[in-house]
């Protein structure tokens, strides 16, 4: 909890060294997605993420996952769920150019909070497509997610994901 504030707060500090509008800088996603099932486990996520631009071509994000594990093993069908808190950095590739379209890499870690049957860390590295307006618009998210878990019985895995929502 403590790095989530700290994040939280070294974003809201950078976010007033340029002098474009705070409004101009900020942006918001919510997305639902799925991966690849591996280990007998496919993942189902739910995410809104707050992004920050710091320079022209980069930000940091703050990322809150609800996640729920659909698992087929063993003969035995059940679920998980928990929630992931974490962040990120994002590069953008052609939101420096002056089309409509943006494409960015991003990096995250997320962890697990509160008391779930299943406490896990998450990063990601993935591809986020989306079209430049100041309304809501379409993002598409595709990447690789590598799962530390930190519960016995429960294997890491690694999967790919995508993922599609609004950003605003």
């Amino acid at each position: 909890m403590k790095r989530f504030v700290f994040v939280a707060v070294l974003l809201l500090a950078t976010s007033q060294l340029h002098a474009q509008t705070f409004a101009d800088r900020i942006h918001f996603e919510v997305t639902a997605g799925s991966g690849i099932k591996s280990n007998g486990v496919t993942p189902v996520d739910f995410s809104f993420k707050s992004l920050v631009d710091f320079v022209s071509i980069s930000y940091l994000f703050i990322a809150v996952e609800d996640n729920i594990s659909l698992y087929n093993g063993n003969g035995v069908k059940t679920y998980y769920k928990g929630v992931g808190i974490g962040g990120g950095a994002g590069v953008k590739l052609l939101g420096r150019t002056s089309g409509i379209h943006g494409l960015d890499i991003r990096a995250k870690a997320l962890g697990s909070v509160g008391s779930p049957a299943w406490k896990r860390s998450a990063y990601d590295l993935s591809l986020a497509w989306y079209i430049k307006a100041h309304r809501f618009s379409p993002v598409v998210e595709l990447g690789y997610r590598f799962v530390d878990s930190r519960t016995a019985g429960f294997d890491n895995y690694g999967t790919v994901y995508m993922s599609i929502g609004f950003r605003y």
